[in-house]
């Protein structure tokens, strides 16, 4: 047991050690960006995006943790509404410049959520203002694994923050999906 908890301290040491001399807060760029957009799937229709991510620019290689929700825009059905959870950790290469960048990346990832699974029942309809969808279908969870793949495109005004868009991508084996999201970003961008 001494002899693990060795170990393990050992190791945690190491990587911190590591991980100080991988990052350069004085020449490195390093922000976290936040927005809004849509997405749109093979089969589907779409729906809203959100989308959280921690960025990295180190030797010229973009590092990136990024976080997506997917909100299926459904106001009169079918029940239930999907949506979806991504989590991603990718790798990049790009263009930056003092004021505008543009960055490619892809990754590996994970993709969940809720979407529609078998007809369960209809319900009958309600007389002359008969107004949506009244199926209801089976509420089906997955996790499925995913290619995450994004670019970016950010104008930096101002030293610590910066507006754009992104485009991304999801692959994955239940709901493969693609958008836009406009966003803004706050750290060390130039």
């Amino acid at each position: 047991m001494k002899k693990t908890g060795i170990l393990i301290i050992g190791f945690i040491s190491i990587f911190q050690i590591g991980f100080s001399q991988i990052i350069d807060f004085k020449m490195d760029k390093y922000w976290i960006d936040a927005g809004v957009g849509g997405y749109y799937l093979i089969d589907h229709t779409g729906g809203f995006s959100w989308n959280l991510g921690v960025n990295l620019i180190s030797d010229n290689t973009l590092y990136k943790l990024r976080f997506l929700n997917h909100k299926e825009f459904n106001i009169f059905g079918p029940n239930p509404s999907e949506e979806f959870n991504s989590v991603g950790m990718m790798i990049g290469k790009g263009f930056t410049g003092k004021y505008i960048q543009i960055l490619f990346s892809g990754g590996l990832g994970v993709t969940g959520g809720i979407k529609r699974g078998k007809l369960l029942y209809t319900e009958p309809s309600s007389g002359w203002f008969d107004i949506g969808d009244r199926r209801h279908f089976e509420n089906e969870r997955f996790i499925s694994p995913s290619i995450p793949l994004e670019i970016d495109l950010l104008i930096k005004p101002i030293k610590y923050l910066g507006a754009g868009v992104s485009l991304f991508g999801d692959l994955n084996l239940k709901r493969p999906m693609y958008g836009f999201v406009f966003k803004f970003g706050l750290g060390k961008i130039r």
